[in-house]
């Protein structure tokens, strides 16, 4: 695996407060450079080295903006997704929300490198762990990179999972071994399971219409990124289907999933069943 661009947080790790405001600046449509950003936002930076850029990048790879860089300058909008956070939580406190930004961060393709790597491939399941040191091991191998990048690289994750934004998911533990938390289905976060499964589709398999729930599991990581066991997520189908979002062809084994909508149709619902 290539490892472009894994220190691009400059070492910070992401903040739900700096990522609101570049999220309210990519609402405005904002265009300027970083010490503009900085003095509208507050978020620190300087000339070489800051927090602003890094938040830029964040909230890209969480889906919530857009942007363009030229000459010193940037040029932000909010995506479909970052307008419904927005209109909805648009300080970033709900756990749906944390666990929205959690999903696609972690996606393979337009997530960050780490987290996904960390999600879906160091993720084995919730009965077993692994030490710290094997895993620094298999970064190291993976990435190409010495011990002190990947440090470097992958010390944001830990200290975001540990203290920072995602800390009250309790996802998983990190101090001498790493290990995952295992999760129960929510009801109210069904829009969400909802997107997290068609985004994931329509990156993966955009050309199908009907996946399997082997490739639910091994493919798209369903379980591994909510950590949901495979009885839960076949809940998590089931009640999909109950919602016209999917259609389950339980003849079949493994059982199949047919798609019955589309993102852009669940985005607008993503917050309706909170109570």
């Amino acid at each position: 695996m290539a490892a472009n661009n894994l220190l691009f947080h400059e070492t910070f790790q992401p903040e739900t407060t700096y990522i609101a405001k570049i999220l309210e600046l990519s609402i405005n449509g904002f265009s300027g450079d970083k010490f503009t950003i900085s003095e509208l936002t507050g978020i620190p930076t300087g000339d070489k080295k800051g927090k602003v850029e890094p938040h830029i990048k964040y909230a890209k790879y969480m889906g919530l903006v857009d942007y363009s860089y030229s000459r010193g300058n940037y040029d932000l909008s909010a995506t479909e997704l970052g307008r419904e956070v927005w209109d909805q939580d648009r300080y970033l406190h709900e756990t749906l929300t944390l666990w929205l930004m959690h999903y696609m961060i972690s996606r393979p393709n337009t997530g960050a490198q780490q987290w996904a790597y960390i999600v879906r491939e160091i993720n084995q399941g919730f009965t077993d762990d692994m030490s710290s040191t094997h895993m620094a091991g298999l970064i190291q191998k993976e990435f190409g990179l010495s011990s002190a990048d990947a440090t470097k690289a992958f010390g944001v994750v830990k200290g975001s999972y540990s203290t920072g934004c995602f800390s009250n998911l309790f996802y998983l533990t990190w101090e001498d071994r790493i290990q995952f938390e295992e999760k129960t289905e929510k009801i109210e976060f069904g829009y969400l399971y909802a997107f997290a499964l068609l985004n994931s589709w329509d990156e993966l398999f955009p050309e199908k219409k009907e996946i399997t729930f082997n490739e639910v599991m091994e493919n798209i990581a369903f379980g591994k990124v909510f950590g949901l066991n495979d009885e839960d997520v076949d809940s998590v189908l089931s009640t999909l289907e109950k919602m016209d979002i999917i259609s389950l062809n339980r003849q079949l084994y493994p059982v199949t999933i047919v798609r019955m909508s589309d993102v852009e149709s669940v985005i607008s619902n993503l917050y309706s069943m909170l109570m």
